[in-house]
């Protein structure tokens, strides 16, 4: 029974473990963008997995680390890509650019947190398990406890990293909203005039609007 239990939820989890992963889809040549993220199978049976930084119509040049690599067309057997993310105008966000600003830090905090969770649940179910069956009560515990806490351990780490590359996606486009707010308004030095113009006057309605009502009140309590 034990040994059935820790078989069922390992396999469990290494299905959820491949289901929280990124899925990569096999393309054509034609719909390789610059920025998307591949994974090309040459036709000498050699792989590489890179940045896409160009694409011509005879190669394909990658950014693997800090190289540069031409593949040619016909020299690709397949290629793969992972689905691409945009920021707020419509341009691609590679991995690497996420990658270069994601930290770790939720994956951390989810895995202690969901791990000592996943502990006091497991051990609980497998004391009630135990109880069932006394004969084989310390291998139930010890393989109910395990078992559990590993399966819980792997699903809060899968969230926790979820998280962090959402917060990483949501960096990288705050910082190219930046970029192009500083481009136009070195384009348009005016409109960031018009903006403060704005502001201020806001700022000044608003306070109008204060002293009409401190006014009113003051009228009001004459009035009594």
């Amino acid at each position: 029974m034990i040994r059935k239990l820790v078989v069922s939820l390992m396999l469990f989890a290494g299905i959820l473990s491949f289901w929280g992963c990124a899925h990569w889809q096999e393309v054509t040549y034609s719909d390789v963008k610059t920025d998307n993220t591949v994974r090309i199978s040459l036709v000498s049976g050699e792989g590489i997995t890179g940045t896409v930084k160009k694409t011509e119509p005879h190669q394909i040049i990658i950014l693997k680390g800090n190289k540069f690599f031409k593949i040619s067309k016909s020299s690709i057997k397949n290629i793969k890509i992972l689905p691409p993310v945009y920021d707020d105008f419509g341009r691609c966000i590679s991995e690497r650019e996420i990658k270069s600003v994601k930290t770790n830090k939720n994956a951390v905090i989810y895995g202690i947190g969901g791990g000592a969770l996943s502990f006091g649940t497991s051990f609980f179910i497998g004391s009630m398990l135990a109880g069932e069956d006394t004969s084989k009560s310390g291998g139930v515990l010890i393989g109910t406890t395990a078992a559990g806490t590993g399966l819980g351990t792997i699903l809060f780490v899968k969230a926790g990293m979820a998280k962090d590359r959402k917060e990483a996606i949501e960096k990288v486009k705050e910082k190219r909203r930046l970029q192009a707010q500083k481009k136009l308004n070195k384009k348009n030095p005016e409109t960031k005039n018009i903006q403060d113009m704005i502001k201020k006057e806001k700022e000044k309605q608003e306070q109008l609007q204060k002293e009409r009502e401190k006014l009113l009140k003051e009228l009001k309590n004459k009035k009594k």
